[in-house]
């Protein structure tokens, strides 16, 4: 006669509770060996010890009980090997998303780090930064800020780009020649986002990788300018392509008073230059 071990004995030698034992012999995955007729005591056999191992393996890569079930009756090879393929894909498609929130992290943490040293930054200096994807939503006349910036938030959330990850910094296009006179004069609004879309769109711009004349201006507050940066750009005969605002925090409840850092796109240097 085979020995039985009591409930208590299983668990213990196979590193599980009681109370899953009972609760695989209520839902019919692992019936006891023997139940005494008088004191309903459960009783298990040594090779059913290998049916917990399976049940403890497969349920560790994300399988249920009933899935277990099924295919402990059904003894069907193939049922198991297409789970796997599915939980394969599954769990791609999981370190993907971990993948991505790590860039989300590390985006922030620079984000935040940098939005610090606009805090005691004044000095006008080149940055090379590489290409920014974004959503641009143009002036439409003469719209206010309110308005581009209520109509980006409606493009960002349409069937097309409700996908994508909206990223920081928010920020406008300016006028450069405005902005030579210390005015403030949007032609879009933007924000940045993770990937460019494979759809095409007007409303996807993508900021070139380069050489960018920056400067910090606080161009929501009543009184700024950019006087050095306009002396320089004036010194040195600048007129660049593109002409950035974008936006950092100083505070997380107020965005009024959050510092901007302009910039401004450089031409390339000379190969012989660089």
């Amino acid at each position: 006669m085979e020995e039985l071990y009591s409930i208590g004995e299983t668990a213990k030698l196979n590193h599980v509770s009681v109370k899953s034992l009972r609760h695989y012999d209520e839902i019919g995955l692992l019936k006891p060996r023997h139940i005494d007729p008088d004191t309903g005591y459960r009783y298990y056999s040594y090779n059913q010890f290998s049916f917990i191992d399976k049940i403890k393996r497969y349920k560790n890569i994300g399988m249920t009980l009933m899935e277990l079930k099924d295919l402990f009756q059904g003894q069907d090879l193939e049922q198991l090997a297409l789970f796997l393929e599915e939980q394969r894909q599954r769990l791609d498609e999981e370190e993907q998303l971990l993948r991505e929130k790590r860039q989300d992290v590390a985006w922030l943490a620079d984000f935040f780090e940098y939005s610090k040293s606009l805090a005691v930054q004044n000095d006008v200096i080149i940055r090379t930064l590489p290409a920014m994807h974004m959503l641009c939503v143009p002036c439409q006349g003469d719209d206010s800020m309110y308005a581009m910036d209520m109509e980006l938030r409606r493009i960002s959330n349409s069937p097309l780009f409700q996908d994508c990850q909206l990223l920081n910094p928010y920020g406008y296009i300016l006028d450069f020649d405005h902005l030579m006179k210390n005015e403030m004069y949007p032609t879009a609004s933007t924000v940045c986002i993770r990937e460019r879309p494979e759809a095409d769109s007007p409303y996807l711009f993508t900021a070139p990788a380069g050489r960018y004349l920056c400067c910090k201006a606080p161009i929501l507050s009543n009184q700024w300018d950019v006087d050095p940066l306009i002396a320089q750009c004036r010194q040195e005969n600048l007129r660049p392509s593109l002409t950035l605002a974008c936006e950092y925090l100083s505070s997380l409840y107020d965005p009024r008073n959050s510092p901007y850092e302009l910039r401004l796109l450089l031409p390339e240097l000379p190969e012989d230059a660089s």
